[in-house]
């Protein structure tokens, strides 16, 4: 596929070693999330690009927006879809143990990636764009059976499905999957302030 240029810097194993770490999560926990093999989990993090789906497995684990991040770097350009609207939804409650304030969303899970079918999704919004199979192959400079491969696809890398979105201007990890993933966060008390884990800096 072509025009993944701006695409080299981003690390998806990195991305999840850094949040893990200011998480103190182990690599074990993450390869249990995605049912991965524990003997290799280091390798997780050493992983360039990583299936959508595991990353937000792995985001609810880590109480840490990955795709939204993301988005916010290499798809923030795009607009935003109409039916996107990011969920929001939350409860609050004081841990007088631990002097922080907790915020959690009691339907915050993963099911509806069970319903989730990224493929079929791409192939509605390139029949939008009028595109038949071998335009979509033109356009990603791939063979026409890969883009049948993808069409049926329940799942796809997210590095491929930046490169889709910005080919057919579609912002589907906003559309598909951010619209309805609620992640709860805590937000620690420290000297009278609240500081939100969402808001971390991160460095790559």
């Amino acid at each position: 596929m072509k025009h993944d240029d701006f695409l080299k810097d981003l690390h998806i194993g990195e991305i999840i070693r850094e949040i893990a770490k200011q998480k103190g999560v182990s690599s074990k926990k993450i390869a249990d999330i995605i049912s991965r093999d524990q003997n290799n989990a280091d390798k997780i993090f050493r992983l360039n690009d990583i299936n959508v789906e595991d990353v937000v497995r792995i985001s609810y684990l880590l109480e840490y927006h990955i795709l939204d991040f993301i988005t916010q770097k290499y798809l923030s350009h795009l607009p935003n879809p109409g039916n996107y609207v990011k969920a929001t939804s939350r409860l609050m409650k004081f841990d007088i143990q631990k002097n922080e304030v907790v915020i959690f969303d009691p339907f915050s899970n993963c099911d509806f990636l069970k319903k989730t079918h990224i493929g079929q999704h791409i192939k509605e919004v390139a029949k939008q764009n009028k595109w038949n199979i071998r335009e979509m192959a033109r356009q990603l400079n791939c063979s026409p059976s890969m883009v049948i491969y993808i069409y049926k696809n329940k799942s796809i890398k997210v590095k491929r499905l930046i490169l889709i979105s910005n080919i057919l201007q579609y912002n589907f990890i906003a559309a598909v999957y951010l619209s309805q993933t609620t992640i709860a966060f805590a937000l620690d008390i420290v000297d009278g302030c609240m500081l939100s884990l969402d808001s971390m800096q991160m460095r790559f």
